[in-house]
């Protein structure tokens, strides 16, 4: 069993390369959301008023761009440290 201060260093070094990641991923959550739920907006405001959507429904639409935003850069990050861990051996 380990003990707890290497435990404590290994998850130092961890959170010590991956803090710059989380931070860029929740600014891009956040900026995706907002600025889609914005795009959104407008383009609800010109429409006539019997085909607009809900405000809370275009928010659920901006959430899930975000949340898809998200995934796909994520996805792309990992896909690409494989691709540099397989071609770097």
């Amino acid at each position: 069993m380990a003990s707890y201060s290497s435990v404590d260093k290994v998850l130092a070094q961890v959170a010590d390369i991956h803090a710059s990641d989380i931070i860029l991923l929740s600014f891009i959550i956040l900026g995706a959301g907002v600025l889609t739920y914005v795009v959104l907006l407008m383009k609800d405001k010109k429409k006539p008023p019997e085909e607009r959507r809900s405000r809370f429904v275009l928010f659920l639409i901006a959430l899930n761009v975000s949340f898809f935003t998200t995934v796909v850069i994520f996805v792309y990050k990992v896909v690409m440290i494989g691709l540099a861990h397989l071609f770097g051996h």
